[in-house]
């Protein structure tokens, strides 16, 4: 076959293969089996996988490649180019090797395509062959000979004339010219197919006469209605499509987008009246802003939603995610919606439709999941009235809270049968503000059906003094809040006239203080006093600890607790507030309660007691009897513990054995002491250290620090076999800290020596003779630089020694590497190194010459220098507004600006340096974009140009939408006449 003399077929551009392989079998007049068998032939058996249908592309591994160009005579490097999937694939075969091909099928496993207009075919071909290119959707329109290219799944597609459609021909025009204007022109139509695909999905109003026109000035004679209608969505909204991708990819109107929401997150697309009138004009359907007003779902929103969150960051991120259209939002593949094939009027009655598969991205396991948590919203909603429930509350042990904020994160991309099933429960279950502030809002609105109305003017005295306070912020704050929470504050009594009038709520601390007083006697009469009470202590709900410790305070402040309240408290426990530590009256309850029915016997030092926490303690109050004020001394003695019971005790202590202190566990001693010592924190602690602080101080006898005590002899003889070993196998003695040898902590005892080492330097003193024997181990066990730099080092010889190359005139090894690294620094900063450094650096090749060959690293300069730079600059031109890259005097000043411009956004209060720049030029950070402000000093600086007058027609224009310190500087500077 490959002699026959069909000639040279060459390709369409961007045509499917299978395509181009049909035209190949027509040319041969063959069929395409035919061809197929001889392309992918491998011993008499077809190399071919997968079913052969009209909408199917093929993929062809190399030999298959080969054996189509010599039948079609065109060099490979043609057919690559013009062929899109040529070379997308190398499939594998059943049989090994050998020439393979694999088919495959559908709009969405292949790439969107569409039929090749037939007249431009047969002008390229010189046939009335059909064939098939993929088709961008720019593409599906043939203007020059007026033919809308249908993709139709299992045909090979329809063209469709559109002598009766001029809009169509005008929109495609105006879609060019969009992606050749706009960077995010193709983004934005892909936006505005999904909107336009919901309007077309949903029931169209009898204002609408555009779309029922064209769809029927549209279909073929023989096809039916209903089945037209699904498959020439995309043809039929087309102008639609293009007008609303102009407008979401026009920045000016993103820009009046974001100004009319005022900053706040959208709940319904009525708060965007303008958005919706431009949208209907552009349309030209006046209809249209009414039906989208009550929109709280769908990809409008949900674009809308993205364009106003992302303004307040706006990273390269958000503005990725801004076009990025979720799955649910998609329309949905025509080969989901269509049959197999097209109904013919005549034929019998259509088959019932197939079940519509799921969408990508919403699995069986998904639904269930939430379905199961609609019952449970559906359960909570029944009980509560709302679906405000905090995060962390799981009722009936499921996690509402976590799965409801999960849901609003999700909410502008969910399906719209799960969005629609929680609306239904509670129309605010997705309000673009906290959870919190819902579930205020209907305990208010609960208030105001059982008590009647709000009185903001008295300080809305029938609620509670937390409800009321939340009122009077929200009446503060009314004009900063959301539309829809002024709404639902309107529908309880609180409008902007109410507001202004209200008053901040009387809270009545007499009332407080006996709440607080009935919990205080509950937990007395529980426990017999107060003491014990901690700051976190929370008793019935109601926070005890924090009540007393406020008293507590303002006992000791000025004006005090009132009289009466004291008194009160003092009736409960007369310690309630001792004037001294709390911990000591805590330790001497715990006493007090270990002694009732069990005399105390201070002549065996309170060791029959069963709580020994409490003996110790009884122990140490005995050891320092004479230093506790009246008032403890009382407290003791009321329990047993007198003057002569303290002496006995503190006799016992220092006559008894040793073992009796012994015997005490270790954590009871721990616990012991620290009982002791808040008890009272100046007393000596421990019977040692007692007994040291009433006798006197024996005599220490001088010793000699310049060599070892004998019996710490052996010790150092260990570690020096350590150390010993540690430099056999590494060459050094510059261990890290943590490095332990064979279970000896070495690197921590190396340490302890450089220290005692450096101590005696400073202190004048000579070195001592057993670090010599460290010397003779490494010479530089003790460098005077970092021991991290002397590890790097060696690892350098190590490197040289294992024969790796090593030249670091040639950046070998490269300064990429953790070793090119340290060498990079070391030669940056050779001149400022010890000589000894250097010393060890000339031994491996490292010298000042060498040294010299690294170019010095940028530093960053510091502020003064960089506001002299910006001083000149403004000096010179009048402003502090110059371009990114601009470099004043070798400084980058530009990026320094940019920078400083960054800076500012994070912070809360301008830094000196910031302050110091406005001083300079007040608008060197302006709130509206910098590239406004660089435009508008060209316009001063150059009035005439025509640049500036484009520009100053654009500001006249848009002028309303002018920040109003914009509209001061334009017309100041006589540029644009007020």
């Amino acid at each position: 076959m490959s002699g026959g003399a069909a000639g040279r077929i060459a390709p369409l551009s961007g045509e499917l293969t299978l395509s181009f392989l049909t035209r190949i079998a027509a040319r041969y007049h063959l069929g395409i089996r035919d061809v197929l068998a001889a392309v992918t032939d491998v011993g008499g058996q077809r190399n071919l996988t997968g079913m052969l249908y009209p909408d199917s592309e093929i993929h062809l591994n190399a030999q298959a490649r080969a054996r189509v160009a010599a039948l079609c005579r065109v060099p490979p490097q043609v057919l690559e180019r013009s062929l899109p999937a040529w070379t997308r694939e190398e499939p594998c075969g059943r049989y090994g090797t050998g020439p393979v091909g694999r088919l495959m099928r559908g709009e969405e496993a292949v790439a969107p395509w569409g039929p090749a207009c037939p007249a431009c075919a047969a002008a390229r071909t010189g046939r009335r062959v059909p064939a098939r290119r993929y088709l961008a959707p720019e593409e599906r329109v043939c203007a020059r000979h007026r033919y809308w290219l249908l993709y139709l799944p299992a045909t090979s597609g329809l063209p469709v004339p559109l002598t009766a459609c001029p809009e169509v021909i005008e929109a495609h025009q105006r879609h060019v010219r969009l992606l050749q204007r706009a960077p995010d022109g193709a983004q934005a139509f892909e936006v505005a197919r999904a909107i336009t695909g919901t309007w077309w999905e949903q029931p169209w109003p009898g204002e609408e006469q555009q779309w029922p026109a064209r769809l029927e000035v549209t279909r073929p004679a023989e096809a039916d209605p209903g089945w037209w209608k699904v498959a020439a969505r995309d043809l039929v909204a087309y102008p639609e499509t293009v007008a609303v991708a102009r407008v979401l990819a026009d920045p000016r109107w993103q820009q009046r987008t974001i100004t009319e929401s005022g900053g706040h997150l959208p709940y319904r697309l009525g708060e965007l009246p303008r958005l919706l009138t431009d949208l209907a004009d552009r349309l030209g359907r006046p209809w249209l802003g009414r039906r989208l007003a009550a929109d709280t779902h769908g990809p409008l929103f949900a674009w809308t939603h993205s364009l106003v969150r992302i303004h307040a960051a706006p990273t390269l991120a958000a503005h990725k995610a801004l076009w990025k259209m979720p799955p649910t939002h998609r329309p949905r593949p025509l080969g989901d919606l269509l049959p197999g094939r097209r109904p013919d009027p005549g034929s019998e009655p259509p088959a019932p439709p197939r079940t519509v598969k799921r969408l990508r991205g919403h699995s069986l396991q998904a639904e269930h999941a939430f379905t199961r948590g609609l019952a449970h919203a559906r359960l909570f909603h029944e009980e509560h009235g709302h679906l405000a429930v905090p995060k962390q509350d799981t009722p009936g042990g499921y996690p509402l809270g976590q799965w409801l904020a999960n849901q609003r994160a999700e909410h502008p991309r969910m399906p719209q049968h799960q969005f629609m099933a929680l609306a239904v429960l509670d129309p605010w279950w997705n309000a673009p503000w906290n959870p919190r502030w819902q579930r205020l809002w209907h305990q208010a609105a609960q208030h105001t059906r059982t008590h009647g109305q709000l009185k903001a003017a008295s300080g809305f005295p029938t609620a509670e003094i937390n409800l009321a306070q939340w009122l009077y912020e929200q009446c503060t704050r009314y004009g900063n809040l959301h539309p829809e929470q002024q709404r639902l504050l309107t529908q309880i009594g609180i409008d902007s006239s109410t507001a202004a009038a209200a008053r901040p709520p009387r809270r009545s601390y007499a009332e407080r203080f006996q709440t607080g007083l009935a919990h205080a006697a509950a937990y007395a009469a529980q426990y017999g006093q107060l003491a014990t009470v901690g700051q976190r202590t929370v008793h019935d709900g109601f926070p005890l600890g924090n009540w007393l410790a406020l008293l507590r305070n303002r006992h000791r402040d000025r004006p005090p607790v009132p009289a009466d309240r004291i008194q009160a408290l003092n009736a409960l426990d007369p310690w309630w507030n001792p004037p001294w530590n709390l911990k000591w009256q805590r330790h001497y309850y715990r006493a007090r309660d270990t002694t009732p029915g069990h005399p105390l016997r201070p002549e065996t030092g309170f060791n029959d007691l069963s709580d020994s926490l409490a003996a110790r303690w009884l122990r140490c109050q005995c050891s320092a009897y004479d230093e506790l004020q009246p008032g403890q001394q009382r407290l003791l003695t009321d329990i047993g513990i007198t003057a002569n019971a303290a002496r006995t005790a503190l006799q016992h202590a220092r006559t008894a054995p040793k073992t009796s202190s012994a015997a005490l566990a270790p954590d009871a001693k721990g616990k012991a002491g620290r009982a002791r010592r808040a008890g009272d924190p100046a007393a000596p602690t421990g019977r040692r250290r007692s007994r040291r602080a009433a006798e006197p101080k024996r005599p220490r006898e001088p010793r000699s620090r310049l060599g070892h005590r004998p019996d710490l002899r052996p010790g150092f003889e260990t570690a020096l076999a350590h150390a010993r070993a540690w430099h056999a196998e590494h060459g050094h003695l510059a261990v890290p800290r943590a490095a332990r040898h064979d279970g000896f902590p070495l690197g921590m005892w190396l340490f302890s020596q450089r220290n005692r080492a450096k101590q005696r330097v400073r202190a004048g003193l000579p070195p001592s003779p057993h670090l010599a024997e460290l010397a003779a181990i490494d010479p530089w066990w003790n460098p005077p630089w970092n021991a991290e730099w002397h590890r790097n080092y060696h690892r350098a010889l190590n490197h040289i020694d294992a024969g790796k190359p090593f030249d670091p005139a040639a950046r070998v090894p490269a300064p990429s590497t953790v070793l090119g690294t340290w060498i990079t620094r070391a030669c940056l900063q050779y001149d400022q190194l010890h000589p000894g450094q250097r010393h060890l650096l000339n031994a491996i090749g490292i010298s000042a010459q060498t040294a010299g060959l690294w170019p010095p690293t940028p530093r960053p300069r510091p502020h003064a220098q960089a506001l002299t730079h910006a001083r000149t600059w403004a000096g010179e031109h009048g402003h502090l507004c110059p371009p990114i890259k601009t470099v004043h005097d070798g400084f980058p000043l530009g990026e320094w600006l940019n920078r400083q411009r960054e800076l500012a956004k994070k912070r809360s209060s301008p830094s000196p340096t910031q302050q110091a720049l406005a001083t300079i030029d007040p608008w060197w950070n302006p709130p509206w974009p910098i590239l406004w402000q660089r435009a508008y000093h060209h316009a001063h600086t150059h009035p005439r140009h025509p640049t500036t007058r484009h520009w100053l027609q654009n500001q006249r224009r848009d002028w309303l939408l002018l920040h109003p310190d914009q509209q001061h500087l334009l017309t100041t500077a006589g540029l644009v006449a007020t």
